[in-house]
């Protein structure tokens, strides 16, 4: 049996609101219908893949306490488009971003924390970028 995809990401959270709205109006997932569990959460949608996000003793571990950043997992990678509107979408928000532009193979990134300390990379294909893009550090994109 063939792994297919990525079917949901789950993070522990103490501020489900304050994650809900990082990932929703920032980085623009859509909430979607999630089941009537024993703790508070909320599940978002992201092209085919979803974030699970847990809350309240869910979000505890073994011994009681909240964990912010990632644990073992370092950071969640995106796929996206639209750079300088991201870019500009984050500071809008106030968020310290940091950028790279990996020439080959054609990528520029961004890197944001959520609510919980876990940090969010974006990955912008250049060559699906739209004419003029400027990119990290003012590099324009020449379609």
């Amino acid at each position: 049996m063939p792994l297919l995809d990525l079917h949901h990401v789950a993070v522990k959270t103490a501020d489900l609101d304050a994650t809900e709205r990082f990932y929703v109006d920032v980085l623009g997932m859509r909430k979607v219908t999630r089941p009537d569990f024993d703790f508070p959460g909320a599940w978002l949608q992201m092209g085919s893949t979803m974030f699970h996000f847990m809350a309240g003793w869910a979000a505890l571990d073994d011994d009681g306490k909240f964990r912010p950043g990632g644990a073992a997992v370092h950071h969640i990678a995106l796929e996206a488009r639209g750079f300088d509107d991201m870019k500009a979408r984050l500071k809008e928000f106030g968020l310290p971003v940091s950028e790279n532009d990996i020439p080959v193979p054609g990528i520029w990134q961004l890197f944001v924390q959520d609510p919980n300390g876990l940090t969010i990379e974006m990955n912008f294909d250049t060559g699906q970028e739209p004419e003029g893009s400027r990119g990290p550090e003012g590099r324009t994109v020449d379609i």
